[in-house]
């Protein structure tokens, strides 16, 4: 009889390995140490063939990173009032800071967009799809956008402490940048 004995390994769980590559390729990211297979597989507590078996590569890993962020990004989006304007949908989520949830995977996007020339790409692209909603588009469309990504990169590096009330104010001016004259 040949019956396999059974082993002590747990059993696999792809899923939570994804997730732990994740939380440990942000956990790097955010606190500016470097970053390689070797050092997630670490963090993580997995071998460096598990990071590669997962992800293949350190840019593939970031790059599936940005992936699930960018969903993040267009479900907050999607969550917006769709008769505002697009630019103001899009500084709106910023507004109510519903895009930036989890602070620290977004600073690690950030990173990583700053560290892979590929995802700064993706990035840009992201951007210009969004920019070209604006119909027609303006300097008060582009304002707002750029106003939006300081809000959003301000939240994001805590560098003012924004209240409610002053948050209203900036979406009423925005809104006035926006109206059809």
């Amino acid at each position: 009889m040949n019956s396999k004995m059974p082993t002590s390994r747990p059993p696999k769980q792809p899923d939570q390995v994804r997730k732990r590559l994740f939380q440990s390729a942000t956990a790097l990211l955010t606190t500016g140490q470097p970053i390689s297979i070797g050092a997630i597989a670490s963090a993580a507590g997995v071998s460096k063939g598990a990071v590669q078996h997962h992800f293949g590569t350190k840019e593939q890993l970031l790059a599936a990173l940005f992936d699930l962020y960018m969903d993040h990004f267009n479900e907050a989006l999607a969550l917006e009032d769709t008769s505002a304007p697009p630019a103001l949908r899009y500084a709106r989520m910023s507004l109510n800071a519903t895009s930036y949830e989890d602070t620290d995977g977004w600073r690690a996007m950030v990173v990583a967009t700053v560290i892979d020339r590929g995802l700064a790409a993706r990035w840009s692209q992201r951007a210009e799809i969004e920019r070209a909603l604006d119909q027609p588009a303006s300097a008060n469309a582009l304002l707002v956008r750029l106003a939006a990504d300081g809000l959003w990169l301000s939240d994001l590096l805590a560098t003012y402490k924004i209240g409610n009330k002053e948050r209203e104010e900036l979406d009423v001016l925005m809104e006035k940048l926006l109206k059809k004259p």
